[in-house]
């Protein structure tokens, strides 16, 4: 199939693309803040940040998994979309009035629901929205908007931690939340969702939307993914890091903006790179850079820190661009939101355990044991990655 001469975002990736933008300006007003709240205000340790964070994110990939499927027997998408940004939008405001960490953690749990709720199916509108050709660009352009939302949102909570109370910040930071669930409601679904302008495709039986129909080479590039998030450190533990070898608030906050101005400017050129170079080094290279930034933080001295924020902000926009495209590239076309559900499903099953033990590891030895957890999960994720054929890696 010959490719269209130029990659032009359609009217759905616009108005995707910008409702994540706003969710991320909100969702990093509170993000930077949540380990700094719950250690400094709520007095809980270490293993409860991980908790918390772990247990999120499980949740999050779990309820994706099982809306992917769900999206793609109802034929529907874009009242998932709708719903799960609404829900996360209404759940912040428990940060608010939270007085103890398992009401934050309700909250965290319930908010990442929504986006459990949204982000297969909304993969999924992104892909019908694109010619197969550009669609590692498509990712890596929403991922951009995304990105710039978590700068705009670090930037903000940078300028304003020293005006308002945590809880107050929290309040502010339902406004653009509520301006993504809008972007939303004006999304455009095709009917029966099963094709678009430039891949015609036929599309199967609703009720043959099953994990167990997915190819086996999905199912190996689904495995490193997953190995590589049972080790993938949050930001959060690199801002308590910070924050406990003797940075102040304020400090530590500008280190997060270092981390998503990284993430910006990596988000949509790596998109675009692995659309002409292939899946396979780019994704190789968003592992490599996530571990040299965890080598970083071993070395403590301030401007390493600087780095290792940037290594890992450029390091995780490039790994969310180019893994989705990846799963898209190796799904069968009436499968494709069960693939991006199973896809986060896996990550699912170890995210919890693997935040956990890098909590526990922080508290029985010291930081540095959680940094080298990272390291090493991440080294045999790459190895994974690099065994893959590359022609898996770029097929349409």
């Amino acid at each position: 199939m010959t490719a269209p001469p130029r990659f032009i975002p359609g009217r759905n990736l616009w108005l995707l693309a910008g409702a994540s933008f706003f969710t991320d300006v909100s969702s990093h007003m509170v993000l930077p803040l949540l380990p700094l709240f719950l250690v400094g205000v709520l007095r809980a340790g270490p293993a409860i940040v991980g908790l918390i964070e772990g247990g999120a994110e499980s949740m999050a990939a779990l309820i994706k998994g099982f809306a992917g499927r769900w999206s793609d027997r109802s034929g529907h998408r874009r009242l998932f979309v709708v719903s799960g940004y609404a829900l996360s939008t209404l759940t912040r405001a428990l940060f608010v009035i939270a007085t103890s960490w398992p009401l934050v953690l309700l909250a965290r749990l319930t908010e990442r629901i929504g986006k459990g709720i949204r982000s297969a199916p909304r993969d999924a509108l992104i892909v019908e929205d694109t010619d197969p050709a550009w669609r590692g660009r498509a990712f890596g352009f929403q991922q951009a908007f995304d990105a710039a939302g978590a700068l705009l949102g670090a930037i903000l909570v940078w300028w304003l931690v020293g005006y308002f109370e945590y809880r107050e910040l929290f309040m502010i930071a339902l406004a653009p939340a509520a301006v993504a669930v809008i972007l939303t409601a004006l999304v455009r679904e095709r009917s029966n969702a099963p094709s678009n302008t430039v891949e015609s495709r036929s599309m199967a039986p609703r009720a043959r939307a099953r994990f167990r129909d997915l190819p086996p080479e999905l199912g190996r590039a689904i495995a490193a993914c997953a190995l590589f998030a049972f080790g993938q450190l949050g930001v959060a533990f690199f801002v308590l890091a910070a924050h406990t070898r003797g940075l102040g608030d304020r400090d530590t906050l500008a280190f997060y903006v270092v981390f998503n101005a990284a993430g910006t400017l990596a988000a949509w050129p790596a998109g675009r790179w692995s659309d002409t170079h292939g899946r396979r080094p780019l994704l190789i290279g968003g592992y490599g850079l996530f571990s040299v930034a965890c080598v970083a933080m071993l070395i403590h001295v301030t401007t390493a820190w600087v780095i290792a924020f940037a290594l890992l902000g450029a390091g995780i926009a490039m790994i969310e661009a180019v893994q989705r495209a990846l799963i898209a590239d190796l799904s069968p076309p009436h499968l494709r939101a069960t693939a991006m559900g199973a896809y986060y499903a896996a990550i699912a099953l170890v995210a919890l355990p693997g935040a956990w033990l890098a909590g526990k590891l922080w508290q029985a030895y010291a930081p540095d044991a959680t940094f080298v957890f990272g390291i090493v999960t991440s080294l045999v994720a790459t190895w994974m990655i690099w065994r893959l054929p590359e022609s898996n890696t770029t097929r349409s």
